[in-house]
């Protein structure tokens, strides 16, 4: 499959037709722990950054050792290959508890576990790097070990809770929601459930009973209403809906038919889902390319707008000359953003013996989500919330323009279908409103989104009857 050169050829001549040009740039500032990088990071599984900027890689394989002695094997300490989570500062110097290999906890009394050797009682067990997130409420860091979650304390690296899904099987990397809920599956999704904990591992619920595939991770909405299944042996994502908050998930639709995705991440300010589109072990469907993950406005998800908003590729080597190749074994596993959205670091799993297969990227683009970075929209141009909210049946939207021009404001449901188009116009600049009935509409969550003058927002309102 490597050496599939037309496939590769016809990925690049179609690619143009998905995203004219990525707006991200290879940075190679970031080259952390230079004399070991090669072996730490051959098989990398996460890649999450925190509130202070500092990025945590994870490996799968072990790659530290530990002196332990938990077996009484007449008292003699044993010494064991394990894994670790490697913690850096922005400038790839390592942060001041990495690398982390044993989770201690604040209470004193819960035993302190080794990232990748867990002592069952009769012997000591490898628990393998699985995922990296970090929590969107309060910045912590959730780690998937083998069957295990823990979630650490993003300043410290003190572990601050953990859990054995009932399962008991493999898990994938983990998803958190607003409220910091954290969901997680399993990798052989097949008859496995997708698991509900709350902020601190606890109180268990199962979300979705049954999945399909196989799938290294699941992405959450922020309102907890949806959620994205990677399932890459499928070649499309299973999306789970619930009309709001009191009702379950239904039966899951596909959507981005074409892409095996391994990854996920939701950008910090665009809120686009970026997904990791495959990889030459798994390729995806022309004009997606391997080792490349695309942003998408998951309102327009399963519509006929589903397209790529942009676009990173992790290149073998970092463009480093001695790699010819475009494409190599890599698969993409890890993707996170920084706070501000303008820096993107990737890691892929199998991604070759160089020092760059965690990669740094950065945009100077400019984002125009409603929903954080107002900073960067012109100061005339508002999409309020609507008002009441939640409302039955009626609604007003009020907006505003810094220009004349032609404007459009629409209404989606969840799964990005248009439900109302409320203004198609050219408008004069200032403050306007606009009444919504929904009499004809079911209760759940809506998205309204304003166009105008080259600029778009988007905001949310529930509708309850």
């Amino acid at each position: 499959m490597k050496n599939n050169k037309l496939l590769i050829l016809l990925c690049f001549l179609l690619a143009p037709m998905l995203v004219n040009a990525q707006n991200w740039t290879f940075d190679d500032t970031f080259i952390p722990d230079t004399a070991n990088t090669s072996d730490l990071f051959f098989e990398v599984h996460g890649v999450a950054v925190d509130p202070d900027g500092k990025v945590w890689v994870q490996p799968f394989s072990a790659t530290e050792t530990i002196i332990t002695n938990r077996d009484g094997d007449n008292g003699d300490p044993d010494t064991l290959t394990t894994r670790a989570i490697y913690v850096y500062n922005a400038n790839g110097t390592p942060a001041s508890f990495s690398p982390l290999k044993v989770i201690e906890y604040a209470d004193g009394t819960t035993p302190n576990d080794t990232l990748g050797r867990v002592w069952t009682g009769e012997a000591y067990e490898g628990y393998s790097g699985r995922g990296i997130e970090t929590s969107i409420m309060d910045g912590h860091i959730v780690i998937s070990q083998f069957n295990r979650l823990y979630k650490v304390d993003y300043q410290t690296g003190q572990g601050l809770a953990m859990v054995d899904p009932t399962a008991g099987c493999s898990l994938g990397e983990a998803s958190t929601d607003a409220e910091g809920n954290i969901y997680v599956g399993c990798v052989v999704g097949t008859d496995a459930p997708i698991y509900k904990y709350d902020s601190n591992l606890e109180n268990e619920e199962v979300v979705i009973t049954t999945t399909q595939s196989f799938s290294r991770d699941v992405q959450v909405s922020a309102d907890g209403q949806t959620i994205w299944w990677a399932g890459y042996t499928n070649g499309y994502v299973l999306r789970y809906q619930k009309p709001d908050e009191f009702s379950g998930f239904g039966t899951p639709d596909t959507v981005l038919r074409g892409i095996r995705a391994e990854s996920f991440d939701i950008h910090p300010r665009t809120k686009h889902l970026w997904v990791g589109a495959g990889s030459l072990n798994d390729v995806p469907d022309a004009p997606y390319t391997p080792q490349t993950w695309y942003a998408f406005d998951y309102a327009t998800l399963g519509t006929a707008s589903e397209e790529p908003l942009d676009s990173l590729r992790w290149v073998a080597g970092g463009g480093n000359p001695e790699f010819t190749n475009e494409f190599d074994a890599g698969r993409p596993r890890a993707l996170d953003f920084d706070a501000e959205g303008t820096v993107a670091y990737v890691g892929v799993f199998s991604g070759g013996d160089t020092e760059f297969d965690v990669q740094k990227f950065t945009t100077s683009q400019v984002y125009t989500s409603n929903e954080d970075n107002l900073n960067t929209i012109p100061e005339g141009f508002k999409l309020g919330q609507n008002y009441p909210n939640p409302f039955n049946p009626t609604t007003n939207i009020n907006y505003s323009i810094d220009q004349a021009g032609l404007v459009t404001l629409k209404v989606y449901d969840i799964t990005g279908r248009e439900v109302a188009t409320l203004v198609n116009n050219r408008e004069n600049a200032g403050d306007h409103s606009v009444t919504f009935d929904a009499t004809n509409l079911a209760s759940g969550v809506y998205i309204y989104t304003l166009q105008a003058n080259g600029l778009r927002l988007t905001n949310r309102m529930t509708l309850i009857k």
